[in-house]
């Protein structure tokens, strides 16, 4: 199967700004994103899924409408909790200098495996992407439900999401330690296209 990973439009977010589940306004009109996104993509799919997050749902909405799928309202397209941007709890929203360093620096030395406060580590993004990938492989118990229910095979899927997931995934696909996550660019609008058993 050919899964498609959608990094979400730039927000107005200022720069130097952690956040993960804040939801910030985008900065320019999501049609933008779609039209140098769609480019992108192949010219059908089986099925498409997004992140509950309103900045991934509403390229989702832009992009199905580009595939000549009818406009959908956010609340019809389905998301799955597992594709949510790292969550970085009370630091969440936040400017990172404003961010106290004796928190930043510990949770930097190993951002793999440190929580932030109330939030979670890389590692918890990590379980629950690896969990979202396990259920559309061949055997997993998403993909063969889809596939029973549709009475065909599963063949392309497109995700809108985030950074985070999406680094969790392509480090796992080329090999590449966690801890290097954030060294190659996951551009806004970008697609990665990866193969899943």
């Amino acid at each position: 199967m050919d899964l498609y990973l959608i990094r979400h439009p730039e927000t107005i977010a200022p720069k130097g700004t952690c956040y993960g589940r804040t939801d910030f306004p985008l900065k320019y009109p999501v049609e933008d994103t779609a039209d140098s996104t769609f480019s992108y993509l192949p010219s059908t799919f089986d099925f498409f899924l997004s992140s509950p997050a309103p900045r991934a749902l509403k390229l989702s909405s832009a992009l199905l409408s580009k595939f000549n799928v009818s406009k959908v309202d956010h609340s019809e397209i389905p998301t799955d909790e597992r594709l949510w941007e790292m969550n970085f709890g009370e630091w969440d929203g936040k400017l990172w200098e404003e961010i106290p360093r004796k928190e930043t620096i510990p949770w930097m030395k190993d951002f793999v495996n440190a929580k932030t406060p109330g939030g979670e580590a890389f590692t918890d993004l990590i379980r629950r992407v690896d969990s979202f990938i396990n259920d559309w492989k061949t055997d997993g118990s998403l993909r063969m439900d889809w596939e029973k229910t549709n009475s065909k095979s599963l063949n392309s899927l497109i995700v809108v999401c985030h950074s985070g997931p999406i680094r969790a995934v392509l480090c796992k696909q080329n090999g590449t330690p966690y801890a290097e996550a954030f060294k190659s660019p996951v551009d806004f609008g970008s697609v990665h296209k990866v193969k899943i058993d």
